[in-house]
C-alpha cells in the first residue's frame, strides 16, 4: 500500500470519527468522557514526541559515525603520505609506475 492510499484512509477515518462525534447524544459529553479523550490525546502526543526524538537521535548517531570514519580515512591517507615522504622520491616513483595517483 503506498503512502497516498494510507493517508487517504487515515483522513477518512479521522473525518468519520469527527462527524460521528458531532451527532452524539448529550449523555456522551460528560466531563469524565472529555477527560478521557484529553488524556488519550496527551498520551498519543507524548508517544509521537518520544518516537521523533529517538528517530532524530538515531540519525545523528549514524551521521556522527560516518563523519568519524571519513575523518579517520583522511588522517590515514595523510599519515601514509608522510610515511612515503620519509622513504624519499623512490616511493613516489614506484607509485607512479604501478598506476597509483600521486598524493602531491
Amino acid at each position: 500500500m503506498n503512502a497516498i492510499a494510507l493517508s487517504c484512509i487515515t483522513f477518512l477515518c479521522i473525518s468519520g470519527g469527527a462527524l460521528l462525534g458531532m451527532f452524539l447524544p448529550g449523555h456522551h459529553l460528560s466531563t469524565d468522557d472529555k477527560d478521557v479523550v484529553r488524556l488519550g490525546t496527551g498520551l498519543i502526543g507524548t508517544i509521537a514526541a518520544l518516537v521523533l526524538g529517538l528517530l532524530i537521535a538515531s540519525a545523528k548517531g549514524s551521521y556522527d559515525t560516518q563523519s568519524t570514519q571519513v575523518t579517520q580515512m583522511t588522517s590515514n591517507v595523510v599519515l601514509l603520505d608522510n610515511l612515503l615522504a620519509q622513504y624519499g622520491p623512490e616511493a613516489n616513483d614506484d607509485a607512479i609506475c604501478c598506476g597509483a595517483p600521486s598524493l602531491f
